[in-house]
């Protein structure tokens, strides 16, 4: 029956192989250029020294990455594709009706369910798992710099890749074999995918655990947010409420230091309630936690999915 489940879903099974070697193409000739760039030009020093050859060193650097670093995020979409495609064939054997033959013969529809969904479950978790292994080592230089809470690093590394696979695949199950349409629900359930992800990426997440907020005066130093999760960050009145102002005011508070002057006088900022900033956080420390939760959250609806599709091929197909 393994042996089936195997041959029954080897073309999708190839085609996320593809996929996966693919982007290993993409991604670790440019991993080994980013690393060289690293170390030849002492990214490591320039981390703990802010001088202005360090943070023009630093700024070459973020650029090296290149397009292939904004193309990123769209690779988030590949657990969607993935679970999708290997959905398909379970459902493809509903709406031909072929899977009544394997349940005419010696295979009880329990057998074939659990056998059909764990190779199914086992090639997705496989898949997830390479794409977060080479994304993670593509992005350890770009980490150690601006931290793995970046937008293009936190969906694509640690272990939510595995969350979003299994959610995928349960998603497309679910509708699959409620609807009995392999094209429409694989369709419908990437689409359903999307808009989950768009909703926890959006506004979820950052709500995983209460924030971190700050208020300091222009003339001293605030927190150090380099790898942090900056949520907002602006020019603010004491009590922290955003500047309202606009670039009039700053160009009055630049003419208050004296002509010509380039630096803007605190004292006239703050009467114009904006002699302070503001920032409110998620600091890099939580990243393991937010990395938990979200792994919980996509697997654990997953696992419900797949139940439920489980439980409708058991006593809801005829």
């Amino acid at each position: 029956m393994i042996w089936l489940s195997w041959r029954q879903q080897r073309t999708e099974t190839l085609i996320t192989a593809a996929i996966v070697v693919l982007l290993a193409a993409l991604l670790i000739p440019e991993g080994l250029h980013l690393a060289s760039l690293y170390h030849r030009d002492n990214i490591a020093h320039c981390l703990n020294n802010k001088t202005p050859a360090c943070h023009q060193a630093i700024g070459d650097f973020g650029g090296h990455a290149g397009i292939l670093r904004t193309l990123v995020p769209w690779f988030t979409l590949l657990p969607g594709l993935i679970g999708g495609a290997l959905a398909a064939p379970i459902l493809l054997d509903l709406e031909s009706g072929t899977f009544r033959l394997a349940w005419t013969q010696s295979i009880t529809r329990r057998r074939w369910i659990t056998t059909r969904f764990s190779v199914a479950v086992a090639t997705s978790l496989a898949a997830g798992a390479l794409l977060a292994i080479i994304f993670t080592w593509y992005r350890a230089p770009l980490d150690k710099v601006y931290g793995s809470f970046d937008a293009t690093s936190f969906d694509l590394e640690g272990t939510v890749s595995l969350g979003y696979v299994l959610f995928a695949l349960g998603l497309a199950l679910a509708i699959g074999v409620a609807w009995r349409r392999t094209a429409p629900a694989v369709v419908t359930a990437f689409l359903a995918y999307v808009a989950s992800r768009l909703f926890v990426d959006g506004w979820l997440r950052q709500r995983f655990e209460t924030p971190l907020s700050a208020t300091w005066s222009v003339r001293e130093r605030g927190p150090n947010l380099d790898r942090a999760w900056v949520l907002w960050s602006g020019m603010s009145d004491r009590a922290g409420h955003p500047f309202s102002g606009g670039f009039d005011v700053l160009d009055r508070c630049a003419r208050a230091v004296g002509s010509g002057s380039k630096l803007v006088n605190p004292t006239c900022l703050a009467r114009h309630g904006a002699g302070y900033s503001h920032a409110i956080w998620q600091p890099a420390s939580r990243y393991w936690d937010f990395q938990g939760i979200e792994t919980a959250l996509f697997a654990g609806v997953g696992l419900v999915l797949l139940a439920f599709a489980a439980w409708w091929l058991r006593y809801r197909t005829a």
